[in-house]
């Protein structure tokens, strides 16, 4: 055999098994994505500030919540951020969460916003891409004032 076809197939081989073990998801238990979550709203710019956070299941569903403060001007960008967020951190983490809350505080005294979104519902838009903000909104969205 030819010296140049054996190295050539070694090569491939071993581009081959980087590839397979660099697909490999790499899970994080909760208080990993805990440090996560606080160290990226930490050292994001525009990042909203975060309150607090909590893990907890309701019925079937395993709910990922944070709560965060902003200027009521920045809302809109302070909800999908956080969102965007708990979306990432739930896909890597190792439990399996199926719902998101975001409580969104003020920074004058108007009471806060509970916005609530199914994950598999938003893997569509922030993932796939298929949706737009608007369809998100409309089909993953719902927004409370309490």
């Amino acid at each position: 055999m030819n010296k140049n076809y054996v190295m050539a197939k070694i090569l491939l081989s071993n581009l081959f098994l980087l590839q397979i073990s660099l697909a490999s998801i790499i899970t994080y238990d909760d208080k990993q994505v805990i440090i996560l979550l606080y160290e990226y709203f930490k050292t994001t710019k525009n990042a909203p500030k975060i309150l607090g956070h909590s893990f907890h299941v309701d019925g079937q569903d395993k709910v990922f919540q944070i709560e965060i403060e902003t200027d009521s001007h920045l809302v809109n960008d302070a909800l999908l951020f956080s969102f965007s967020t708990i979306y990432t951190l739930a896909k890597i983490s190792k439990t399996n969460f199926t719902h998101s809350i975001l409580v969104i505080h003020f920074d004058n005294s108007t009471l806060p916003v509970v916005a609530e979104s199914d994950l598999d519902c938003s893997n569509k838009f922030f993932n796939i891409n298929d949706k737009t903000q608007e369809r998100w909104r409309k089909n993953c969205l719902t927004i409370k004032n309490y």
